[in-house]
């Protein structure tokens, strides 16, 4: 056994107390009184797990020693083996943990002392699970309450519209885990510092930041943590270095804080260029269909106008084959040619520009895109 059952025997007959160390030797740790005040003066210094107690001291002296432990608060749980005589098995006030009448033959003796060897391995087992098993659970508790942090930081992320809310909401975080640092946030060559106290970022732990931004994912230096990404640095100046356990815990929990803080980034940084682009896409339909509009009045007027100028045209052709004495049958053709012609100018005029039609899907489409234009 690691920690070996540490018993007290209790007797006046040296000759027994000498065969129940042989007995023991190696087994347990065992102190020997002759008298029940030197016993108690025993458990006083160095309290037993268990007490040998022969009942036929002079003076009755192995009982009081008997009912003073067990009336005793802090020493009533002590383990009791008593070597009772005859006339005392039915005395009032008599509750041992175990009894022999004595006199006992030295095997039932060494029995009994096996059996209480058992018994403690047994008690020492049960508490080693127990106090395993409660280990256990405060770890889980405790880690499924710093987990809770970063888990509370990802929902209320969602509602953070700019960079310098998603930094407060971050640094609210590494305060519940009762930690020092900053929360450094870089984005299109500008950036934006946030500490736990709320102060200015100390020169030293900016040159710190800087310096190792590039040199990898997590990095621990003494007390110092840094994480990095893409566009966030956190730094840790308090790390619990002399708690193993919970410094496994804070490193994982601050690294996926991280990555939230980044994810966010990220998303803000996304959202403000699909805006843009939005923005862009809306100025191009507004200027885009404006320059429709007019061309289209600038083409029917053209067409109009093209179609009133051929007609005159036609008209002084007509007028002129009159005066000029052609042949009948010359004079029919060229005026079935102009009246050809001026079909195919009505035509041309009555028919609206295919350029002007692909402008319009063209808006329609981006006016999809883009949201309904305002007039």
């Amino acid at each position: 056994m690691s920690n070996p059952l540490f018993l007290h025997v209790v007797s006046a007959d040296d000759a027994f107390v000498d065969r129940v160390r042989r007995h023991m030797a190696g087994k347990a740790e065992c102190c020997a009184f002759g008298s029940a005040a030197a016993c108690l003066n025993g458990v006083r210094r160095h309290v037993p797990d268990a007490v040998l107690i022969d009942l036929s001291l002079p003076d009755d002296g192995g009982f009081e020693l008997h009912r003073g432990l067990k009336g005793d608060f802090d020493h009533a749980d002590i383990y009791q083996l008593l070597l009772c005589p005859p006339d005392m098995m039915g005395r009032d006030g008599l509750e041992a943990d175990d009894l022999v009448a004595s006199p006992a033959p030295d095997a039932l003796i060494e029995f009994k002392l096996d059996a209480l060897l058992a018994l403690f391995e047994a008690r020492a087992g049960m508490r080693a699970q127990m106090e395993y098993a409660q280990n256990v659970a405060f770890t889980s508790m405790s880690a499924m309450g710093e987990l809770g942090v970063v888990m509370q930081f990802l929902s209320k992320s969602f509602a953070c519209h700019n960079v310098q809310a998603v930094a407060r909401l971050a640094v609210d975080a590494l305060r519940q885990y009762e930690l020092e640092g900053a929360v450094y946030l870089v984005w299109d060559g500008d950036h934006h510092v946030l500490t736990t106290d709320e102060g200015p970022l100390a020169a030293e732990q900016e040159t710190m930041i800087l310096q190792r931004r590039t040199l990898g994912r997590v990095l621990e230096i003494e007390r110092n943590l840094v994480v990095n990404f893409d566009h966030v640095t956190v730094l840790i100046t308090n790390l619990p270095v002399d708690d193993a356990t919970r410094l496994g815990r804070i490193r994982d929990n601050v690294a996926t804080l991280t990555e939230g803080v980044e994810s966010r980034i990220q998303g803000l940084l996304l959202e403000h260029d699909n805006l843009l682009k939005q923005q862009g896409i809306r100025y191009a339909v507004h200027e885009i269909r404006d320059s429709v509009i007019d061309l289209d009045a600038r083409q029917m007027a053209d067409l109009m106008q093209t179609g009133a100028l051929v007609n005159a045209v036609i008209d002084e052709f007509e007028t002129a084959f009159h005066h000029m004495g052609l042949h009948v049958e010359h004079e029919n053709v060229l005026i079935a040619d102009l009246v050809e012609l001026r079909q195919k100018i009505g035509e041309i005029v009555g028919k609206p520009g295919e350029v002007h039609q692909k402008l319009k899907i063209v808006v329609e489409a981006l006016q999809t895109l883009a949201g309904e234009i305002q007039s």
